[in-house]
C-alpha cells in the first residue's frame, strides 16, 4: 500500500514503524474471512482491511473522528486475521498504536469517559467485579 505520512509523524519510531506495516499489507482480504466483528455486522471499516485504511488516514494527518474510534474500539484483538495474514501484517502493533494516538488526541463522550472509568476500577479487583455480577 502507498502512503504518505504526515511529517508529524515520518520521522518518529511510530510513524516508521507504522509505515513499514501499513507497506506489508496487499489488501488481499483473507483476514476479514476470520475477523468476528465483520462476519457480525458486515461492514468494512469492521474488518481489519477496513481499519488499516482509517489508521493510514490518521497517518497521512487525518483528525480521529468517533467513527474512527468507534471501528478500532469494535476490534476484539482476537489476532486472528494476523494468522491467516499471508503478508505477516503486524496488525497487532499498528491497532495499539492507532489505539494511543486516539485517546491522545481525541476526546470521548462523557458517558463514555464515565463507563470506561468504572470499568477500570471494577474489573480489575475480584471483589467488586463479583458483587458486580
Amino acid at each position: 500500500m502507498q502512503t504518505n505520512i504526515a511529517e508529524q509523524y515520518k520521522n518518529t519510531a511510530l510513524g516508521q514503524e507504522a509505515d513499514t506495516i501499513l507497506r506489508s499489507c496487499v489488501h488481499c482480504g483473507f483476514c476479514t474471512a476470520h475477523c468476528p466483528t465483520y462476519l457480525l455486522l458486515g461492514h468494512e471499516p469492521d474488518s481489519p482491511r477496513g481499519r488499516i485504511y482509517l489508521i493510514k488516514r490518521i497517518l497521512e494527518g487525518e483528525t480521529p473522528t468517533q467513527k474512527t474510534q468507534l471501528h478500532l474500539d469494535r476490534c476484539l484483538t482476537c489476532l486472528s486475521c494476523m494468522t491467516t495474514c499471508p503478508s505477516g501484517v503486524d496488525y497487532m502493533h499498528l491497532v495499539d498504536h492507532a489505539r494511543v494516538h486516539i485517546e491522545k488526541t481525541y476526546t470521548r463522550s462523557l458517558g463514555d469517559r464515565l463507563l470506561r472509568a468504572i470499568l477500570a476500577i471494577v474489573v480489575p479487583n475480584p471483589a467488586l467485579f463479583r458483587l458486580s455480577l
